[in-house]
């Protein structure tokens, strides 16, 4: 059984909208949280804020932007940031940033998006300061594929960490893109990269593997949750899943589960079970939480509602039928969770109430 213990706003402001945070318990205690704020979901001057906790989250404190006072200004939009922490107490972020230069992010004719760079930032003193960008290259012709950072940073081993990633096409390419969910490893903590592994991918590309995001089960495997679309539709199939059982070497072919979500968060819980957090973009529009035993048939009629968008699913009607071009438009989402110590789940994600367009925590106990 799931039962909300709590919950509140991560930050709020009129005028200005706060998108897809994650939230990190450090070892002293305190929390650290990081979002991605800007005029829209798509603007061009979305840059990485860092909000800090020092009361279980009761409160937070808006420690600002780490580009200076406000958006970077270097003709790059950074989006999706999420800090992990390091041994020794270092603090690491990825982030991905798009080349954006004034224009929109994605292009519904042509389906490009801006081009993208998967970074790695720093921190030595818990995230008051960081450093510049380390743009982490992936292996791939440029000509035909772009790579951005799905899931979080997987810290496997202190000598193999996991970078999540995504494929697209570039501007100029003519053909559709050939979508893959994948990864990158280090084996140095993030100071060069090079392995590259496909988590899943459909040769026919008529599936898209969108959003991967994962979790490490007890017993040291890898568990990934896959947001599944079908290519040049509005159709969205169950969120599939794949495990990796050698350290994100080799994957298991994907496998639907009972979910219709989009972008869907596993949580490993002590007891092997796994609670996932999902975007659910059918009436009634909101954010599920709900449980499974067997990694793949999840509780359903026992899920909870962390969030009920309303009348707010969506922030107005597209240009265009474009898939792509209605995302662009909604409204909330980018949920995501970790076990605290103590067993409970700390969620986050992002949403509109009142026109307001913040985000939010929940605090779960699972029974």
């Amino acid at each position: 059984m799931i039962q909300t213990v709590d919950g509140g706003i991560l930050s709020w402001r009129r005028g200005t909208g706060a998108f897809m945070p994650a939230i990190t318990p450090l070892s002293d205690g305190s929390m650290i949280a990081c979002q991605h704020v800007g005029e829209s979901l798509g603007s061009s001057d979305n840059h990485i804020e860092v909000l800090r906790s020092s009361d279980g989250a009761a409160s937070w404190m808006n420690e600002g932007s780490i580009h200076g006072d406000g958006p970077a200004e270097d003709g790059w939009s950074y989006r999706s940031p999420h800090v992990s922490e390091a041994p020794g107490g270092r603090l690491v972020m990825t982030a991905t940033r798009f080349e954006m230069q004034g224009e929109e992010l994605f292009d519904p004719n042509s389906e490009v998006l801006q081009r993208p760079e998967m970074l790695l930032f720093r921190s030595d003193d818990k995230g008051r300061t960081w450093s510049p960008p380390q743009v982490v290259h992936v292996d791939l012709p440029p000509v035909k594929y772009t790579c951005n950072g799905a899931g979080v940073l997987l810290q496997l081993a202190p000598d193999r960490w996991m970078y999540p990633l995504e494929t697209w096409k570039p501007e100029g390419y003519e053909g559709p893109p050939d979508q893959k969910a994948a990864a990158v490893f280090s084996a140095d903590q993030g100071r060069t990269w090079g392995e590259f592994t496909v988590v899943a991918d459909d040769p026919s590309g008529a599936l898209l593997w969108w959003d991967q995001m994962n979790t490490v089960l007890p017993d040291g495997r890898i568990y990934t949750m896959l947001w599944t679309h079908v290519y040049g539709t509005s159709e969205d199939l169950p969120n599939h899943w794949t495990v990796s059982e050698d350290g994100g070497r080799t994957w298991s072919p994907p496998r639907p589960t009972n979910l219709r979500g989009q972008v869907c968060s596993p949580i490993a819980l002590a007891d092997g079970r796994v609670a996932a957090i999902y975007n659910f973009r059918h009436e009634p529009h909101g954010i599920r939480v709900a449980l499974s035993d067997d990694l793949e048939t999840f509780d359903t009629d026992g899920q909870i509602v962390v969030f009920d968008a309303g009348a707010e699913a969506t922030l107005g009607e597209p240009e265009t039928d474009n898939f792509l071009a209605e995302h662009m438009q909604i409204a909330f989402g980018k949920p995501g969770g970790i076990r605290l110590d103590d067993g409970d789940l700390m969620t986050y994600f992002w949403c509109t109430v009142g026109g307001v367009t913040h985000t939010r925590w929940v605090r779960l106990k699972i029974d």
